[in-house]
Protein backbone atom coordinates (compact mmCIF):
# COMPACT_ATOMS: atom_id res chain seq x y z
CA UNK A 1 0.00 0.00 0.00
CA UNK A 2 1.03 3.62 -0.41
CA UNK A 3 2.48 5.03 2.80
CA UNK A 4 1.67 8.52 4.03
CA UNK A 5 4.43 11.01 3.40
CA UNK A 6 4.33 12.51 6.88
CA UNK A 7 2.94 11.73 10.32
CA UNK A 8 2.39 14.06 13.26
CA UNK A 9 3.80 13.45 16.70
CA UNK A 10 3.98 15.21 20.07
CA UNK A 11 7.47 16.41 20.96
CA UNK A 12 9.19 17.51 24.17
CA UNK A 13 11.65 20.22 23.20
CA UNK A 14 12.23 21.54 26.73
CA UNK A 15 11.44 19.77 29.99
CA UNK A 16 8.39 21.16 31.73
CA UNK A 17 7.53 23.45 28.82
CA UNK A 18 4.52 23.16 26.46
CA UNK A 19 5.00 20.30 24.02
CA UNK A 20 4.69 20.82 20.27
CA UNK A 21 3.21 18.87 17.38
CA UNK A 22 5.65 18.26 14.55
CA UNK A 23 5.53 16.48 11.22
CA UNK A 24 7.99 13.67 10.57
CA UNK A 25 8.67 11.69 7.38
CA UNK A 26 7.10 8.23 7.27
CA UNK A 27 9.30 5.59 5.68
CA UNK A 28 8.93 1.88 5.03
CA UNK A 29 10.07 -0.32 7.94
CA UNK A 30 13.50 -1.91 7.79
CA UNK A 31 13.95 -5.68 7.56
CA UNK A 32 12.33 -7.30 10.59
CA UNK A 33 10.47 -4.12 11.53
CA UNK A 34 6.84 -3.05 11.30
CA UNK A 35 5.19 0.30 10.61
CA UNK A 36 1.99 0.81 12.60
CA UNK A 37 -0.77 3.37 12.59
CA UNK A 38 -1.42 4.24 16.23
CA UNK A 39 -5.03 3.38 16.97
CA UNK A 40 -4.94 3.97 20.73
CA UNK A 41 -2.26 5.26 23.07
CA UNK A 42 -2.56 5.46 26.84
CA UNK A 43 -0.49 7.70 29.05
CA UNK A 44 1.74 6.20 31.70
CA UNK A 45 2.96 8.12 34.73
CA UNK A 46 6.42 7.69 33.21
CA UNK A 47 5.36 9.85 30.27
CA UNK A 48 4.42 12.63 32.66
CA UNK A 49 7.71 12.18 34.54
CA UNK A 50 9.58 12.31 31.22
CA UNK A 51 7.91 15.61 30.32
CA UNK A 52 8.80 16.99 33.76
CA UNK A 53 12.47 16.01 33.31
CA UNK A 54 12.68 13.18 35.84
CA UNK A 55 14.73 11.03 33.44
CA UNK A 56 17.14 13.77 32.44
CA UNK A 57 19.79 12.12 34.63
CA UNK A 58 19.67 9.07 32.34
CA UNK A 59 20.97 11.26 29.51
CA UNK A 60 18.36 11.12 26.71
CA UNK A 61 18.87 13.75 24.00
CA UNK A 62 16.09 16.21 23.36
CA UNK A 63 13.81 16.45 21.48
CA UNK A 64 11.87 13.40 22.65
CA UNK A 65 8.51 11.93 21.74
CA UNK A 66 6.59 10.62 24.77
CA UNK A 67 4.51 7.48 24.76
CA UNK A 68 5.26 3.78 25.08
CA UNK A 69 1.81 2.26 25.68
CA UNK A 70 -0.13 1.78 22.47
CA UNK A 71 -2.02 -0.47 20.13
CA UNK A 72 -1.00 -0.03 16.52
CA UNK A 73 -2.61 -1.31 13.35
CA UNK A 74 -0.08 -2.87 10.97
CA UNK A 75 0.42 -0.65 7.92
CA UNK A 76 3.58 -2.20 6.48
CA UNK A 77 5.67 -5.27 7.26
CA UNK A 78 9.42 -5.24 6.86
CA UNK A 79 11.22 -7.98 4.99
CA UNK A 80 10.93 -11.46 6.59
CA UNK A 81 8.13 -10.47 9.00
CA UNK A 82 5.42 -13.11 8.78
CA UNK A 83 4.39 -13.76 12.39
CA UNK A 84 4.44 -12.27 15.86
CA UNK A 85 6.70 -13.44 18.68
CA UNK A 86 4.51 -16.43 19.56
CA UNK A 87 3.97 -17.62 15.98
CA UNK A 88 0.65 -15.98 15.12
CA UNK A 89 0.55 -14.89 11.48
CA UNK A 90 0.70 -11.11 10.98
CA UNK A 91 -1.07 -9.25 8.20
CA UNK A 92 -1.81 -5.68 7.23
CA UNK A 93 -4.62 -4.42 9.47
CA UNK A 94 -3.78 -6.58 12.50
CA UNK A 95 -3.62 -4.90 15.91
CA UNK A 96 -0.31 -5.30 17.75
CA UNK A 97 1.47 -4.34 20.95
CA UNK A 98 5.25 -4.42 21.19
CA UNK A 99 8.18 -4.22 23.59
CA UNK A 100 11.32 -2.11 23.73
CA UNK A 101 14.26 -3.32 21.65
CA UNK A 102 17.13 -5.24 23.24
CA UNK A 103 20.41 -5.80 21.45
CA UNK A 104 20.62 -9.60 21.75
CA UNK A 105 24.41 -9.37 21.97
CA UNK A 106 25.22 -8.43 25.58
CA UNK A 107 25.74 -10.31 28.86
CA UNK A 108 22.21 -9.55 30.08
CA UNK A 109 20.60 -10.77 26.86
CA UNK A 110 22.61 -13.95 26.41
CA UNK A 111 23.92 -15.02 29.83
CA UNK A 112 21.36 -13.68 32.28
CA UNK A 113 18.60 -14.15 29.69
CA UNK A 114 16.98 -10.96 30.97
CA UNK A 115 16.41 -8.66 28.03
CA UNK A 116 14.95 -6.00 30.33
CA UNK A 117 18.46 -5.54 31.76
CA UNK A 118 20.09 -5.13 28.33
CA UNK A 119 22.82 -2.50 28.53
CA UNK A 120 22.01 -1.33 24.99
CA UNK A 121 18.23 -1.39 25.30
CA UNK A 122 16.43 1.09 23.06
CA UNK A 123 13.30 2.76 24.45
CA UNK A 124 11.28 4.86 22.02
CA UNK A 125 10.36 7.54 24.54
CA UNK A 126 14.04 8.00 25.43
CA UNK A 127 15.26 8.05 21.81
CA UNK A 128 15.64 11.48 20.24
CA UNK A 129 13.32 12.33 17.36
CA UNK A 130 16.49 13.51 15.60
CA UNK A 131 17.32 9.82 15.18
CA UNK A 132 15.76 7.89 12.30
CA UNK A 133 13.00 6.74 11.96
CA UNK A 134 12.02 9.81 14.06
CA UNK A 135 8.54 8.59 15.07
CA UNK A 136 10.00 6.78 18.07
CA UNK A 137 7.30 7.40 20.69
CA UNK A 138 3.62 6.51 20.51
CA UNK A 139 1.91 9.87 21.02
CA UNK A 140 1.91 10.13 17.26
CA UNK A 141 -0.06 9.12 14.20
CA UNK A 142 2.45 6.43 13.23
CA UNK A 143 5.24 4.57 14.96
CA UNK A 144 7.69 1.74 14.35
CA UNK A 145 8.15 -1.68 15.87
CA UNK A 146 11.91 -2.00 15.67
CA UNK A 147 13.45 -5.21 14.27
CA UNK A 148 14.66 -6.43 17.68
CA UNK A 149 11.39 -5.70 19.49
CA UNK A 150 9.06 -8.52 20.48
CA UNK A 151 5.60 -8.03 19.00
CA UNK A 152 2.25 -9.58 19.75
CA UNK A 153 -1.04 -9.65 17.90
CA UNK A 154 -3.84 -8.44 20.18
CA UNK A 155 -6.59 -11.04 20.79
CA UNK A 156 -9.92 -10.11 19.19
CA UNK A 157 -11.71 -10.21 22.56
CA UNK A 158 -9.38 -7.61 24.12
CA UNK A 159 -10.33 -3.97 23.63
CA UNK A 160 -7.58 -1.70 22.30
CA UNK A 161 -7.76 0.59 25.33
CA UNK A 162 -7.22 -2.39 27.66
CA UNK A 163 -4.39 -3.77 25.55
CA UNK A 164 -2.68 -0.40 25.38
CA UNK A 165 -2.76 0.06 29.16
CA UNK A 166 -1.58 -3.52 29.65
CA UNK A 167 1.36 -3.02 27.27
CA UNK A 168 3.26 -1.25 30.04
CA UNK A 169 1.37 -1.22 33.33
CA UNK A 170 0.00 -4.75 33.42
CA UNK A 171 2.92 -6.56 31.83
CA UNK A 172 5.16 -4.86 34.41
CA UNK A 173 2.84 -5.93 37.24
CA UNK A 174 2.47 -9.49 35.98
CA UNK A 175 6.22 -9.98 35.61
CA UNK A 176 6.84 -8.53 39.08
CA UNK A 177 4.23 -10.63 40.88
CA UNK A 178 5.50 -13.78 39.18
CA UNK A 179 8.94 -13.01 40.63
CA UNK A 180 7.50 -13.06 44.16
CA UNK A 181 6.75 -16.75 44.24
CA UNK A 182 3.67 -18.28 45.83
CA UNK A 183 0.93 -16.03 47.17
CA UNK A 184 -2.17 -17.74 48.54
CA UNK A 185 -4.78 -18.01 51.33
CA UNK A 186 -2.09 -17.85 54.03
CA UNK A 187 -0.83 -14.40 53.15
CA UNK A 188 -1.83 -10.88 54.06
CA UNK A 189 -0.91 -8.64 51.13
CA UNK A 190 -0.53 -4.86 50.93
CA UNK A 191 -0.51 -2.98 47.62
CA UNK A 192 1.00 0.50 47.93
CA UNK A 193 -0.44 2.69 45.19
CA UNK A 194 -3.79 2.95 43.44
CA UNK A 195 -2.65 4.08 40.02
CA UNK A 196 -2.73 1.75 37.03
CA UNK A 197 0.07 -0.44 38.42
CA UNK A 198 -1.60 -0.80 41.79
CA UNK A 199 -5.05 -1.46 40.34
CA UNK A 200 -3.83 -4.08 37.88
CA UNK A 201 -1.89 -5.65 40.76
CA UNK A 202 -5.00 -5.66 42.93
CA UNK A 203 -6.95 -7.51 40.26
CA UNK A 204 -4.22 -10.08 39.68
CA UNK A 205 -3.52 -10.65 43.38
CA UNK A 206 -7.22 -11.06 44.14
CA UNK A 207 -7.31 -14.08 41.81
CA UNK A 208 -4.66 -15.70 44.06
CA UNK A 209 -7.08 -15.54 47.02
CA UNK A 210 -4.81 -14.05 49.71
CA UNK A 211 -6.02 -14.07 53.31
CA UNK A 212 -6.46 -10.31 53.13
CA UNK A 213 -5.73 -7.81 50.36
CA UNK A 214 -5.19 -4.19 51.45
CA UNK A 215 -4.66 -1.25 49.07
CA UNK A 216 -3.13 2.07 50.17
CA UNK A 217 -3.62 5.07 47.91
CA UNK A 218 -5.79 7.95 46.73
CA UNK A 219 -7.94 9.63 45.55
CA UNK A 220 -11.19 8.06 46.72
CA UNK A 221 -12.36 7.14 43.22
CA UNK A 222 -9.33 4.97 42.66
CA UNK A 223 -9.81 3.21 45.96
CA UNK A 224 -13.37 2.44 44.87
CA UNK A 225 -11.91 0.74 41.79
CA UNK A 226 -9.51 -1.16 44.06
CA UNK A 227 -12.49 -2.47 46.03
CA UNK A 228 -14.24 -3.44 42.81
CA UNK A 229 -11.08 -5.29 41.75
CA UNK A 230 -10.97 -7.36 44.94
CA UNK A 231 -9.39 -5.32 47.74
CA UNK A 232 -10.71 -6.36 51.15
CA UNK A 233 -9.71 -3.06 52.75
CA UNK A 234 -8.42 0.30 51.54
CA UNK A 235 -6.43 2.97 53.36
CA UNK A 236 -6.59 6.52 52.02
CA UNK A 237 -3.39 8.55 52.18
CA UNK A 238 -5.61 11.65 52.10
CA UNK A 239 -7.57 10.59 55.19
CA UNK A 240 -4.51 9.03 56.80
CA UNK A 241 -1.58 11.28 55.78
CA UNK A 242 0.76 10.31 58.62
CA UNK A 243 2.91 7.27 57.68
CA UNK A 244 2.86 6.12 61.31
CA UNK A 245 -0.94 6.05 61.21
CA UNK A 246 -0.84 3.94 58.06
CA UNK A 247 1.57 1.50 59.69
CA UNK A 248 -0.81 1.20 62.65
CA UNK A 249 -3.75 0.67 60.28
CA UNK A 250 -1.94 -2.15 58.46
CA UNK A 251 -0.97 -3.81 61.73
CA UNK A 252 -4.55 -3.58 62.96
CA UNK A 253 -5.84 -5.14 59.73
CA UNK A 254 -3.36 -8.03 59.97
CA UNK A 255 -3.87 -9.05 63.62
CA UNK A 256 -0.72 -7.22 64.64
CA UNK A 257 1.66 -9.36 62.54
CA UNK A 258 2.06 -7.08 59.56
CA UNK A 259 1.88 -7.93 55.88
CA UNK A 260 3.46 -11.10 54.50
CA UNK A 261 3.76 -9.45 51.09
CA UNK A 262 4.22 -5.72 50.50
CA UNK A 263 4.15 -4.38 46.94
CA UNK A 264 5.43 -0.89 46.06
CA UNK A 265 3.47 0.11 42.98
CA UNK A 266 3.43 3.73 44.10
CA UNK A 267 6.90 5.22 43.98
CA UNK A 268 5.78 7.89 46.43
CA UNK A 269 8.19 9.54 48.89
CA UNK A 270 9.24 7.13 51.63
CA UNK A 271 7.13 4.26 50.30
CA UNK A 272 9.83 1.57 50.66
CA UNK A 273 10.74 2.58 54.21
CA UNK A 274 7.06 2.58 55.12
CA UNK A 275 6.58 -0.87 53.62
CA UNK A 276 9.46 -2.24 55.65
CA UNK A 277 7.82 -0.84 58.80
CA UNK A 278 4.66 -2.88 58.36
CA UNK A 279 6.19 -6.02 56.87
CA UNK A 280 5.67 -9.21 58.88
CA UNK A 281 8.53 -11.46 59.99
CA UNK A 282 9.83 -13.47 57.01
CA UNK A 283 7.90 -11.06 54.76
CA UNK A 284 8.58 -10.21 51.15
CA UNK A 285 8.79 -6.71 49.66
CA UNK A 286 8.34 -6.13 45.94
CA UNK A 287 9.70 -2.77 44.71
CA UNK A 288 8.42 -1.67 41.30
CA UNK A 289 7.12 1.88 41.48
CA UNK A 290 10.20 3.66 42.81
CA UNK A 291 11.80 4.64 39.51
CA UNK A 292 12.31 8.40 39.84
CA UNK A 293 13.50 8.85 43.43
CA UNK A 294 17.24 9.02 43.97
CA UNK A 295 17.11 8.08 47.65
CA UNK A 296 14.84 7.54 50.62
CA UNK A 297 15.30 6.59 54.26
CA UNK A 298 14.88 2.96 55.34
CA UNK A 299 15.67 1.06 58.54
CA UNK A 300 18.02 -1.79 57.51
CA UNK A 301 17.83 -3.27 61.01
CA UNK A 302 14.22 -4.29 60.33
CA UNK A 303 15.30 -6.09 57.16
CA UNK A 304 17.73 -8.15 59.23
CA UNK A 305 15.74 -8.87 62.39
CA UNK A 306 12.53 -9.67 60.49
CA UNK A 307 14.37 -11.80 57.91
CA UNK A 308 12.83 -9.83 55.03
CA UNK A 309 13.38 -10.50 51.36
CA UNK A 310 13.39 -7.61 48.89
CA UNK A 311 12.65 -8.03 45.19
CA UNK A 312 13.24 -5.37 42.56
CA UNK A 313 11.50 -5.73 39.22
CA UNK A 314 11.73 -3.63 36.07
CA UNK A 315 9.64 -3.72 32.92
CA UNK A 316 8.92 -7.08 31.23
CA UNK A 317 9.61 -9.18 28.16
CA UNK A 318 7.20 -10.23 25.45
CA UNK A 319 6.11 -13.37 27.31
CA UNK A 320 4.63 -11.16 30.04
CA UNK A 321 2.77 -9.18 27.37
CA UNK A 322 1.30 -12.45 26.14
CA UNK A 323 0.20 -13.55 29.61
CA UNK A 324 -1.21 -10.09 30.34
CA UNK A 325 -3.37 -10.21 27.20
CA UNK A 326 -4.62 -13.67 28.13
CA UNK A 327 -5.43 -12.50 31.66
CA UNK A 328 -7.47 -9.58 30.29
CA UNK A 329 -9.31 -11.94 27.98
CA UNK A 330 -9.88 -14.63 30.62
CA UNK A 331 -11.19 -12.21 33.26
CA UNK A 332 -13.08 -9.71 31.11
CA UNK A 333 -16.34 -10.65 32.85
CA UNK A 334 -14.85 -10.60 36.34
CA UNK A 335 -13.21 -7.16 36.14
CA UNK A 336 -14.49 -4.03 34.44
CA UNK A 337 -11.27 -2.99 32.75
CA UNK A 338 -12.96 0.17 31.47
CA UNK A 339 -12.71 1.54 35.02
CA UNK A 340 -9.00 2.04 34.36
CA UNK A 341 -9.38 4.13 31.23
CA UNK A 342 -12.57 6.13 31.75
CA UNK A 343 -14.66 7.68 29.01
CA UNK A 344 -12.59 10.66 27.82
CA UNK A 345 -10.75 10.42 24.50
CA UNK A 346 -8.14 12.97 23.46
CA UNK A 347 -6.85 13.92 20.03
CA UNK A 348 -3.24 14.86 19.36
CA UNK A 349 -4.34 18.48 19.37
CA UNK A 350 -5.56 18.25 22.96
CA UNK A 351 -2.94 15.77 24.19
CA UNK A 352 -1.55 18.45 26.51
CA UNK A 353 -4.88 18.36 28.39
CA UNK A 354 -4.45 14.62 28.85
CA UNK A 355 -1.00 15.17 30.38
CA UNK A 356 -2.36 17.81 32.73
CA UNK A 357 -5.19 15.52 33.83
CA UNK A 358 -2.77 12.67 34.47
CA UNK A 359 -0.53 14.96 36.49
CA UNK A 360 -3.54 16.04 38.58
CA UNK A 361 -4.60 12.39 39.12
CA UNK A 362 -7.88 13.08 37.33
CA UNK A 363 -7.26 10.07 35.06
CA UNK A 364 -5.86 6.63 35.81
CA UNK A 365 -5.10 6.13 32.14
CA UNK A 366 -5.72 8.98 29.73
CA UNK A 367 -6.55 7.66 26.25
CA UNK A 368 -5.21 9.44 23.18
CA UNK A 369 -6.49 8.57 19.72
CA UNK A 370 -4.00 10.28 17.38
CA UNK A 371 -6.28 10.12 14.33
CA UNK A 372 -9.22 11.66 16.16
CA UNK A 373 -9.88 15.21 14.95
CA UNK A 374 -11.16 18.11 16.96
CA UNK A 375 -14.77 17.28 16.03
CA UNK A 376 -14.38 13.97 17.83
CA UNK A 377 -14.39 11.68 14.79
CA UNK A 378 -11.62 9.29 13.85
Amino acid sequence: MNLPEYGRGLVIEEYGKPMKLRDFPVTAPSAGGILVKIETATLCGSDVHLWEGAYERHGPRLPLMPGHEAVGTVVALGEAVEADSVGHALSIGDRVVWEHESCGQCYACNVLRRRTLCTNRRLGMLTSTDDSPHLNGTIAEYSYVWPGSGRLRVPDAVESTWASAASCAFRTVLHAIERLGQVDYRHDVVVQGSGALGLFATAMLSTLNPRKLIVIGAPAGRLEVASAFGADETISIEDCPDPAERVSAVLAATDGRGADVVCDFSGGPGVVGEGIEFAAPDGRLLIVGSTTQTSQAIDPTLIVVRNLTLFGSTSAEIGSYYRAMRFLERHRDRFDWDLLVGNARYSLDDAAIAFDRMKAFDEVKAVIEPHRNLSGTV
